[in-house]
């Protein structure tokens, strides 16, 4: 890590390999700037768009779910250059998982960017192309959660098997249960996914004690705006995480 050591932090762009695209984000000012020239699919999606800003970047640091677009952007760039990190990066103490090497590392670096915000243990629902709930204790060990369908993927799914079925908007009806087809079928995708969500947090209440919640990802405000407990959107959590974990290397 000692070639990032002397690098200015706002050289550095900090990338976020998920399943479906890649996001970028850099410190200005003390403050993240998100790429904005539209999702990144591919590793040749990313490489085009450094290419065309040679002189922004000299440090590289990311987190990936998917080996091969690591594997194609440090073949692209100089390697001395990129740091990936891994699961291996993260201190032993830290986890409370099972099967580390089977952990996606966004899962742990969003809990890790979410405790730095508060003195309380922490929730983080990631709402991207899957929804991941994750609990990470005041000491900011990592204690595990679950990984269900994406909110846009749960609600796609009726109609994409049964397409005679109409779409419904994500808003819940005013009374209970469902009285209409189109009424029935948002309690049964919008009010299900709520209620799943909710008696989860409530088992974590039960294990764990009270805690914050934090959400982030692609669709953390519709997500938030169907649960009745309070939460901070906050969409930087996985860079707040990987800035923390390199901070910690050095």
């Amino acid at each position: 890590m000692s070639n990032f050591d002397s690098i200015n932090p706002e050289n550095i762009l900090f990338l976020d390999v998920g399943n479906t695209a890649i996001k970028g984000a850099f410190r200005r000012e003390a403050n993240w700037q998100a790429l904005h020239d539209g999702e990144l699919k591919t590793a040749s999606d990313l490489i085009r768009w450094i290419e065309k800003h040679p002189a922004e970047f000299t440090g590289f640091v990311l987190s990936s779910v998917r080996k091969e677009v690591t594997e194609a952007i440090r073949h692209e760039l100089n390697p001395l250059l990129v740091k990936a990190l891994e699961v291996s990066d993260i201190p032993a103490d830290f986890l409370d998982y099972e099967s580390p090497e089977t952990l996606g590392i966004d899962r742990f670096l969003a809990c890790f960017g979410a405790v730095s915000h508060t003195k309380e243990a922490v929730v983080v629902i990631d709402a991207g192309t899957a929804t991941t709930i994750d609990f990470i204790s005041t000491e900011e060990v990592f204690c595990g959660g679950l990984i269900v369908p994406g909110f846009s993927a749960f609600m796609d799914i009726l109609h994409q098997k049964a397409p005679a079925l109409p779409v419904v908007e994500t808003e819940l009806p005013e009374k209970w249960p469902g009285k209409s087809t189109i009424d029935s079928l948002k309690w049964g995708q919008a009010g299900f996914y709520k209620h799943g969500i909710e008696q989860t947090l409530k088992k974590f209440e039960e294990e764990f004690g009270n805690f914050d919640l934090f959400l982030t990802g692609g669709d953390a405000v519709k997500v938030e705006a169907l649960l009745e407990r309070e939460g901070k959107i906050r969409p930087f959590l996985v860079f707040d995480g990987m800035e923390r974990l390199l901070n910690i290397e050095h």
